[in-house]
């Protein structure tokens, strides 16, 4: 198992260590936490899922060792 001493671009962060943020939603004024690892979340009030206005770039959309990154995320997960 990959463990924290795994070599990596400090690119992928996020995804190995998400943190969550918080957003307001359109619908209710409800509270929406959306993990930094996800692209959606569900309002807390009214169950409306949100979803992030923009995806947010990252370096595993054009790095040529994208591959190795996801795989470590993966293992990450499980």
């Amino acid at each position: 198992m990959v463990g924290s001493s795994f070599e990596t671009c400090p690119g992928i962060k996020k995804f190995v260590r998400p943190v969550p943020e918080d957003f307001t939603c359109p619908n209710c004024g409800g509270e929406v936490e959306i993990w930094s690892d996800e692209d959606v979340g569900t309002c807390d009030t009214c169950n409306k899922e949100l979803g992030r206005s923009e995806k947010e770039q990252s370096c595993l959309d054009w790095c040529e060792y994208a591959d190795k990154c996801s795989e470590i995320i993966k293992q990450m997960k499980q």
